[in-house]
């Protein structure tokens, strides 16, 4: 079988959950590619529009929490009419059904709304008859959701399910089947080995912080309270991602403290998770999923206002996590999570209820058999 997945380069998670579903239809020797939806309009608009959703989340946050919230409040229109963003990504739609018609792809799936709403152009004007499918990265609807004409979505919990059905989503087309995650996330190793690997003592206490893919965050501000507090035998590891200025600024401030080690882009996440007591992250949906995977307390920090927010509400409305408002209050949840072993076990015990058995084949088995 032929698939196409359509992601977007706004932020790491959607094309992680991409790369995850790529490894299952892989491994299944089926045939699939990946490609960003926005670069059918040219690399350019797509730079565009990633860049300009960085700057706004770096800068003003608030902003596009404001643009989040009315995209949430904009049901789609009685008269038929799009919302401004469903029309944006129509115009590069053409382009995009000359290349699946041309490829003959047997399905389509979609980890961003974006590329989910220029399909759906194409199918409301007949211009595709390839079957496409949605893959929801965050813990809760997202905006302009109710937009789309998928066969099916793939929602990330069954309590996320009524936010979607809130949409007027009919209930017979969602499926409760987790955000996917690589498989190298669904078999923890055990922490002794990790450490190991990674040169840590057996009785160091980890503290990890994930700065996401474009490093956003109070990370230094945290990291600073953290080394105020915790004894010699605590490590504590900041993966700064692509965030230089970030790696820098603690390099220089911090880089004679031997408890802190500092890491820039990555591909040992997985290790480190394993290796780790306690994780501090924004609440991002991919991450924080993998991390349940891998069954780490969590302490969110920092949400982008909108998805991040919900999210947040979610992981502490369930009990998976601690959620912080302030930096202070982050340094505080961490070495508490890190000393009371009572309130990290519940949290890990709540976590185990959720966590997802393997979302990644569970959605390409699905994909392949509809």
């Amino acid at each position: 079988m032929k698939i196409l997945i359509l992601s977007c380069n706004t932020g790491g998670g959607h094309n992680s959950a991409a790369k995850a579903l790529k490894e299952i239809f892989d491994v299944q020797g089926d045939e699939c590619i990946i490609k960003d939806a926005l670069s059918f309009g040219g690399q350019q608009l797509s730079d565009l529009v990633c860049d300009s959703y960085i700057e706004m989340v770096k800068h003003t946050p608030e902003l596009f929490g404001h643009i989040y919230k009315l995209g949430q409040n904009l049901p789609e229109s009685k008269l038929g009419l799009n919302s401004p963003v469903y029309n944006i990504n129509a115009i590069y739609s053409r382009a995009l059904a000359k290349y699946i018609n041309s490829e003959n792809f047997d399905r389509i799936i979609c980890t961003h709304i974006f590329a989910g709403q220029a399909l759906t152009h194409l199918k409301k004007h007949d211009k595709i008859s390839v079957p496409f499918y949605f893959v929801a990265t965050d813990y809760k609807a997202c905006p302009m959701a109710e937009e789309l004409r998928a066969e099916l979505i793939f929602a990330p919990h069954e309590d996320s399910v009524y936010t979607f059905e809130a949409k007027g989503i009919p209930s017979k087309i969602i499926r409760p089947f987790g955000i996917p995650v690589s498989q190298k996330f669904l078999a923890p190793k055990d922490k002794e080995t990790a450490r190991r690997k990674l040169g840590f003592l057996p009785q160091n206490k980890i503290i990890l912080i994930m700065t996401g893919s474009m490093g956003f965050g109070d990370s230094f501000d945290i990291v600073q309270g953290l080394l105020g507090k915790a004894d010699k035998n605590t490590k504590i590891v900041l993966i700064t991602g692509n965030n230089k200025k970030l790696f820098a600024k603690a390099q220089q401030n911090f880089g004679n403290d031997e408890r802190l080690v500092l890491i820039g882009f990555t591909d040992q996440v997985s290790d480190y998770m394993d290796a780790s007591d306690v994780l501090f992250s924004k609440p991002g949906g991919l991450s924080s999923t993998e991390a349940i995977a891998k069954g780490i307390p969590i302490v969110h920090t920092s949400p982008i206002p909108g998805c991040e927010t919900e999210n947040a509400e979610f992981f502490l409305a369930h009990h998976f996590s601690l959620c912080a408002n302030t930096v202070a209050d982050a340094v505080e949840s961490g070495i508490r999570l890190l000393n009371d072993h009572f309130l990290t076990e519940q949290i890990i015990e709540a976590q185990k209820h959720y966590r997802p058995e393997n979302a990644a084949k569970a959605i390409a088995d699905c994909v392949k058999n509809s």
